[in-house]
């Protein structure tokens, strides 16, 4: 079969394996990098990501470009990103095929086949926000393509040898700017080499400095911010060094066996005790593992020995020695190891080699039915990914005790109307972590709802207690103040939020829509409230249709049903838009009050 042929037929699999990952939505995180991403806006904040090292929550230049060029060209649709995703998972899959036959492994095509086909894959490709560990693995896998023709070519071909070297360096580059875990790079190809070669020289590993000269310093630049701009520090961080190893350990086991058993996968894992000494028995059984495949590579060939090295200096930075931010959820997530699987897959290649002595189509049928099951496997896992609600619901039937995943289901209930649902979420987050402060709030909000004011009060300042510099919670104590009627005190409290950078929209808006709405004449200001609206609807280029149903009610409040009327038709319009249709339909009933000639008055939503 032809190259391009076998190319083309890689390409179909991994497309027909991830048909259902076109039809999802955006999940967690997805909105910090899209939706609240004000670097999207315009050719300024494209110069940001460059020149900003905090412009996003890593310095990820190359990953913010990708997102700053598919909004301009489709928005904040989910389809086009998960075309992208899809697309470069897929090229992935063919440069690594590339990179395996350029090493010259026999069953190469296959080892390919299994990384795009394989469901633990999944999570980078059907979740929006690991479109950096697509491109930062492309242009790793481009490096290293590189690298080996720069390897391969004869020492007087200077100038071809030359432009190979500068293509691989840039593309490492690329990588680390795309995301800095492929800062790992020139200890692969020193393994690669190793592998690869009888007789190793000094000399051999010379050309890798200019790698480490690169690589290091953007490994460091990212851990400084993940603690420092990310926020990776605290009593979850604190842990030991021989507590570091023993995740290190445990994580590299889970890791291997997840490769070859994909059974139960989550999109966050229980988070491990790594308290009791004698779970260094882990790393030590990893290490003694490591150093039997040391000893037997004259047996068995030096393979095993360089991939289990990949795989392990790959999954480096994230085993636990350097704080990670989803290290308080969990120690260990499928989009972790996207890069490292390589290694042990790699390992796959041997298999049509072993089946060498049965006949080609009973080989060739094992092998289809092997990648038939993963393909299936990936399909199915792809429909977890489909909204943020099927992401939770999956994680609490598999980790029912993960406090994240039920604050946010709890968030998604309280939005579609259902508080109830919300409340019994939020108060397991508050019960699994007694330090969750945006439960905390969120429990406040919920009861406040409902006019609990009493007891929302205390969640909101609990949660203040544990988080002084949360807005949001702060805005939520000024709309309980101004129920109370002391508006003073409320007031302060939101000119102290109002000068800070960047401002809580969400928490402008909900007291914009107390002044406009309060039946209490001593709270209602309608033109207090036009002003704090119209300040988040500029914010938001009047796109978002909670702020603009926010301004229609001012605008009733003041007797101006036709403007009133205009921009209710207008949040509307933005609601359906974006799939709010029970929201739509709150809307439209006050905007038949507007068009009646009577405003709307009451505090809940």
């Amino acid at each position: 079969m032809r190259t391009s042929t076998k190319a083309a037929f890689l390409v179909a699999l991994t497309v027909l394996a991830y048909l259902p990952a076109f039809r999802n939505g955006f999940i967690w995180d997805d909105d910090a990098w899209l939706m609240h991403n004000r670097t999207l806006e315009g050719l300024n904040g494209l110069y940001r990501l460059w020149f900003d090292l905090l412009a996003l929550q890593q310095y990820y230049p190359i990953t913010g470009t990708a997102f700053w060029i598919q909004y301009q060209l489709w928005g904040f649709h989910p389809f086009g990103y998960h075309a992208v995703n899809v697309a470069l998972h897929t090229l992935n899959a063919v440069l690594f095929w590339l990179v395996l036959r350029k090493l010259g492994l026999r069953g190469s095509w296959f080892a390919a086949a299994v990384f795009a086909l394989h469901p633990v894959m999944v999570e980078s490709v059907a979740w929006v926000t690991e479109i950096k560990n697509l491109l930062s693995t492309a242009f790793f896998l481009g490096s290293v393509l590189a690298y080996l023709n720069f390897e391969n070519l004869e020492t007087r071909d200077l100038l071809r040898r030359g432009n190979w070297f500068v293509l691989s360096l840039l593309f490492f580059i690329c990588a680390l700017l795309s995301k800095s875990v492929t800062c790992s790079l020139p200890v692969v190809l020193a393994i690669l080499i190793w592998w690869k070669r009888e007789r190793i020289r000094p000399a051999d590993f010379r050309p890798l400095l200019p790698y480490f000269l690169v690589g290091l310093p953007m490994g460091l630049l990212t851990a400084w911010l993940e603690v420092h701009h990310v926020g990776a520090a605290g009593v979850s961080f604190d842990l030991e060094f021989y507590q570091r190893c023993i995740v290190a350990g445990r994580a590299i086991v889970f890791y291997f066996f997840k490769l070859v058993w994909p059974n139960d996968l989550t999109f966050i894992y229980p988070r491990w005790e790594v308290t009791s000494l004698w779970l260094l028995l882990v790393p030590a059984f990893v290490a003694l593992c490591l150093l039997a495949l040391w000893f037997l590579r004259k047996t068995i060939g030096k393979g095993p020995f360089a991939a289990a090295a990949f795989f392990i200096v790959t999954l480096g930075p994230i085993l636990g020695f350097f704080n990670g931010y989803a290290f308080q959820f969990s120690f260990v997530a499928d989009h972790w190891q996207y890069l490292s699987s390589l290694g042990v897959i790699a390992l796959a290649s041997v298999f049509p080699n072993v089946l060498s002595g049965v006949s080609r189509h009973v080989r060739n049928a094992a092998l289809g039915f092997v990648l038939f099951v993963f393909a299936l496997l990936s399909a199915r896992q792809c429909f977890i990914y489909k909204s943020e609600d099927t992401v939770w619901r999956d994680t609490l039937l598999k980790n029912p005790n993960c406090w994240l995943a039920h604050n946010d289901l709890g968030v998604n209930l309280m939005e579609g109307g259902s508080s109830g649902g919300a409340e019994e979420h939020f108060r397991a987050a508050v019960r699994l972590n007694s330090s969750f402060y945006q439960a905390e709030n969120n429990l406040g909000e919920v009861l406040l709802a409902r006019n609990q004011v009493e007891e929302a009060a205390r969640h909101i300042d609990r949660s203040i207690e544990i988080k002084p510099t949360y807005a949001r919670s702060h805005w939520n104590k000024a709309l309980i103040l101004a129920q109370r009627a002391k508006c003073d005190e409320a007031y302060e409290i939101v000119d102290q939020g109002l000068q800070q950078r960047p401002i809580y929209l969400a928490g402008v808006n909900a007291f914009a829509w107390l002044l406009a709405t309060s039946p209490d004449e001593r709270v209602r200001k309608p033109h207090g409230a036009e002003e704090l609206a119209r300040r988040c609807c500029e914010a938001t280029r009047y796109a978002n249709p909670r702020f603009l149903d926010t301004l229609a009610a001012a605008y009733a409040n003041q007797n101006e049903f036709d403007r009133a009327a205009e921009t209710a038709s207008k949040a509307v319009d933005h609601a359906v838009r974006l799939g709010q249709a029970t929201f739509a339909c709150e809307i439209t009933r006050r905007l038949e009050l507007y068009k009646a000639g009577r405003a709307y008055l009451s505090f809940r939503r």
